[in-house]
C-alpha cells in the first residue's frame, strides 16, 4: 500500500482496500474447517473430510488423523485454566508492563515514522514521493529478511 498510495488518490486507495477486504470476506466461506477444531469437538467424519479436502482425495490421512486426535486429547489433560485467570492480583504488574510497552511501541516507533514520513522527507530536502518509495522498499526488504530468518530457523530444527 506504500507504493500504491504514492501514485493513487487516497479515495481510490481506500476503495481498493475495501474491495480487497470484501473479497477476503467472501473467500472465507470456501476455507475448510480446521481439522484440529473438528477433533476438539469430536466430529471425526468431518475431520477426515477436511483432511481429504486439504491433502487431496487420494492422500492417506489415517496417520495424520490419529496424530491430530492424540494431540487434542493431550491438550485436554493440561490445565483447564481460562483466559480470565490471568487477571489475578499477582499478574497485574506484568500485564500492565506488557500493555504499556505495546502502547509505547505504537506511539513511538515505526507507526510514527510512517505517519510523519512525508513531512520528514520534505523537511530533509527530499521529495516526499522519493521518500515514500524508499520507505516502501525498506519495508519490503525487512519482510524479506524476516522470512529468510524464519526459514533458516526451521532448517536448523
Amino acid at each position: 500500500m506504500f507504493v500504491v498510495g504514492s501514485f493513487v488518490h487516497w479515495r481510490t486507495l481506500a476503495l481498493l482496500a475495501t474491495i480487497l477486504a470484501l473479497l477476503q470476506l467472501l473467500l472465507l466461506f470456501f476455507i475448510p474447517e480446521s481439522p484440529q477444531w473438528l477433533a476438539k469437538f469430536g466430529c471425526e467424519k468431518e475431520l477426515e473430510a477436511a483432511l481429504l479436502c486439504l491433502r487431496g482425495d487420494k492422500a492417506d490421512i489415517s496417520y495424520e488423523a490419529i496424530e491430530i486426535k492424540d494431540y487434542v486429547e493431550s491438550l485436554k489433560s493440561f490445565s483447564s485454566e481460562g483466559i480470565l485467570d490471568i487477571f489475578q492480583k499477582n499478574y497485574v504488574r506484568p500485564l500492565l508492563t506488557v500493555a504499556g510497552v505495546l502502547v509505547l511501541m505504537n506511539l513511538g516507533r515505526i507507526n510514527a515514522l510512517t505517519y510523519y514520513s512525508g513531512a520528514i522527507f520534505v523537511s530533509a530536502g527530499v521529495s516526499s514521493m522519493v521518500g515514500l518509495i524508499t520507505l516502501a522498499a525498506t519495508q519490503i526488504l525487512k519482510v524479506r529478511q524476516r522470512i529468510q530468518s524464519l526459514q533458516a530457523g526451521k532448517a536448523k530444527a
